[in-house]
């Protein structure tokens, strides 16, 4: 991902990543026989990382009730998107290598779907009929995905956001 994140898509070559992996050309083309093959297991374990980091962020939350739990989650959002991360960086790519590959854009689809999931389950652990999650995952998705690109720029403060945002969710959940 590091060098996803340095080179973009078109300087991420099979030579380049064995030589930074530290092994031969010969021994990665073993077990990926192109740069798609690659993308996706590197993708596919991003995406990994990246949903047992939210999970584990929500199990450390000590928020009781809906209310408190959706405002974290707004917060949590909030707060990541105050800087450019390497996350960020890495999303980008992967955004734009989405768009010209179908493969990775399928793995971004089941990543914010499994993302969702997450953060539905954590808000409403007594859970929401069909319709209240489908209406609440479909405000979150681009909530998160938004703010971590354009959350300097809101004129609202960060608590203001996130008290608009949970009330925003909670009517859409009922």
């Amino acid at each position: 991902m590091k060098l996803l994140i340095e080179t973009g898509d078109a300087g991420l070559t099979l030579r380049k990543l064995a030589e930074r992996a530290g092994m031969r050309l010969s021994n990665l083309q073993y077990y990926f026989k192109s740069k798609d093959d690659v993308l996706v297991a590197m993708v596919a374990r991003y995406f990994e990382e990246c949903t047992a980091t939210l999970v584990k962020l929500t199990q450390q939350s000590e928020a009781a009730g809906t209310r408190e739990r959706v405002r974290f989650l707004a917060l949590s959002g909030l707060a990541h998107g105050q800087e450019i991360s390497d996350m960020c960086r890495a999303f980008r790519e992967i955004w734009a290598i989405s768009s010209r590959n179908e493969m990775i854009d399928q793995c971004l689809i089941d990543y914010y779907r499994t993302f969702a999931d997450v953060m539905v389950n954590f808000a409403f652990p007594d859970g929401l009929d069909d319709t209240g999650r489908a209406r609440v995952q479909s405000l979150l998705i681009p909530f998160f995905e938004g703010y971590s690109i354009t959350g300097r720029s809101v004129p609202l403060d960060l608590e203001d956001t996130a008290d608009m945002l949970t009330d925003l969710t909670l009517s859409v959940s009922e």
